[in-house]
């Protein structure tokens, strides 16, 4: 049953286009994630979509008054000095958590009766229980939904299909998360061939017509011994021997012009810390904790926790809210009794108050004034976090609040640092970016603990845990069954990735070289074939 169709939809914010989608449709049953980079349009479209705002132009039916979860505008109470159990200030309530505040908006929609719900960021403030609760409450919906999140993992537990927003345009892809981000490799991959193969026809016709050109010039003219009936006959045959080859010149243009363009695709540099600079500890123990008590005020958070953490962990902190995360951090960042850092250790701390950024200095100062990295791989690993090109020169003040956030990110772990303490540092990031700062972090050589609820971070970054409940906290190795998107392969596994990198390899050189139409079909199937066979294992 179909519940809204949108056609020929157009959202301008000044001499900017948002949004320009020539039709969308939402039937029952759908399960839609809204995808993109902050700022491409994502919340401006599903207001749209709900009816909170109107378009510039285009037309939208609804069949079914949907309910709206919106993204909610939260304040600090900076007030109350605790790193816990933060209490927030959310614009027309009272004092309540940001996660109080996000399930009441997300009980009023499932009560509302409606068969549509459209929700913006529904789990940024929710703990990991409360996401799991509102991941079963969606796949029991007897509905649709439309989703903006940057959860990939709940992306992939309750989506079946992917709205991509970018540039003003939606683009559609059928599966999860991980399904959208396979085909949009296989996309990738597609892309950069038809590029390579545009420039190689465009460089053979350009090579056809400078050989021509120079044929043409090195026509000679009549020498002097000739008589006047030869030298005009000479002439003449040069003439048309020129005109000929100035038309074969003109004809070769006219077919490099006629070339569909193709412009080339993005290419992501590899980020390589350099280990010469990189500060390493070598004792055996980078961080231990010998019978350590956590307080606030008089509440006990952690009783007597006794461990150690090898230089090189990547230890994920997890817990309810309110459980001691955030105020373990600070403990060992203070140095309080019951811890016990390494002696060559330095440790950089990463908090969403962001106080170690400079208002006036730009991004790239800010960075530069406490790392020993060079400029060019500075560059490199912002522009990985999507600062590029004259963006790192914008001063703090202008910045908005991903941008702060990948900023004091990004001084932090290039920072003559070799412990980082990063407290929900995925917090205002979008998928893009996320996962960007995963690869960066896991490339990191140093040691890590960071306070998070995102699942998926965990599952790529962390090699063990530590979970706080109850006053108690407990450091384990990771299970590896909650690898699932990372499972390490076996040699069979290895080998058989190497011969399918290798047949695609040559796949990719023939179709280059085909001209028979039949063996290029053939072999483009073969191709999607190996792609496929690549992204499954």
């Amino acid at each position: 049953m179909l519940l809204l169709q949108a056609t020929n939809i157009e959202k301008n914010y000044a001499d900017r286009l948002i949004v320009k989608v020539p039709q969308l449709q939402i039937y029952d049953g759908d399960r839609i994630g809204l995808v993109g980079k902050n700022g491409e349009g994502k919340t401006t479209l599903l207001k749209i979509l709900y009816g909170e705002l109107e378009p510039d132009s285009g037309h939208i039916h609804r069949f079914e008054t949907g309910a709206y979860i919106p993204q909610l505008e939260i304040i600090e109470n900076k007030k109350e000095n605790k790193f816990d159990d933060h209490k927030w200030h959310v614009r027309g309530s009272d004092f309540l958590s940001g996660g109080e505040q996000t399930r009441k908006k997300i009980a009023a929609a499932f009560a509302s009766g409606t068969k549509l719900i459209f929700a913006d960021e529904p789990t940024s403030h929710l703990d990991v229980q409360r996401v799991h609760q509102f991941e079963k409450e969606m796949l029991s919906f007897n509905g649709a939904f439309v989703i903006i999140s940057h959860d990939r993992a709940l992306l992939d537990h309750v989506c079946t299909s992917i709205w991509e927003v970018e540039s003003g345009d939606v683009h559609i892809y059928e599966g999860n998360y991980s399904d959208y981000v396979i085909q949009k490799e296989r996309k990738n991959q597609r892309h950069q061939f038809e590029y390579e193969q545009y420039i190689k026809e465009k460089d053979r016709l350009t090579a056809a017509k400078q050989e021509k050109s120079q044929h043409a010039k090195s026509l000679r003219k009549a020498p002097k011994r000739m008589g006047n009936s030869e030298a005009r006959l000479h002439k003449r045959s040069v003439g048309q021997k020129k005109a000929k080859l100035d038309k074969i010149g003109k004809s070769i243009q006219s077919r490099i012009d006629q070339l569909e363009k193709i412009e080339k695709p993005k290419t992501v540099t590899d980020i390589n810390f350099d280990l010469t600079e990189f500060p390493m500890i070598h004792s055996r123990m980078a961080v231990s904790f010998d019978k350590l008590n956590v307080n606030v005020g008089d509440r006990l958070l952690i009783s007597n926790f006794t461990a150690s953490i090898k230089p090189g962990a990547k230890i994920a902190i997890t817990g309810a809210n309110g459980a001691g995360k955030s105020t373990l951090l600070k403990t060992i960042v203070q140095r309080r009794e019951g811890v016990r850092i390494a002696k060559p250790a330095q440790v950089g701390f990463f908090y969403q108050q962001l106080e170690n950024l400079h208002e006036d200095r730009t991004i790239l100062e800010n960075v530069m004034q406490t790392s020993q990295y060079e400029e060019t791989f500075i560059r490199t690993v912002l522009a990985r976090l999507l600062i590029k090109r004259d963006d790192v020169y914008k001063p703090i003040y202008k910045l908005s609040g991903g941008e702060r956030v990948k900023t004091a990110l990004a001084k932090v772990f290039l920072g003559h640092y070799n412990i980082l303490l990063l407290d929900e540092p995925t917090n205002f990031l979008d998928l893009p970016t996320k996962e960007a700062l995963q690869e960066v972090l896991r490339e990191y050589p140093g040691t890590i603990l960071f306070v998070t609820h995102d699942r998926y971070l965990i599952q790529q970054l962390a090699s063990d845990v530590l979970h706080i409940s109850d006053g108690r906290a407990i450091l384990k190795k990771r299970n590896i069954d909650d690898r699932k998107d990372k499972s390490p392969a076996t040699n069979e596994e290895e080998i058989s990735l190497l011969s399918i990198n290798m047949k695609l390899s040559e796949v990719i050189s023939k179709l280059g070289e085909v001209s028979d139409e039949h063996e290029k079909v053939a072999l483009e199937e073969e191709f999607s074939e190996l792609s496929k066979k690549k992204q499954n294992m």
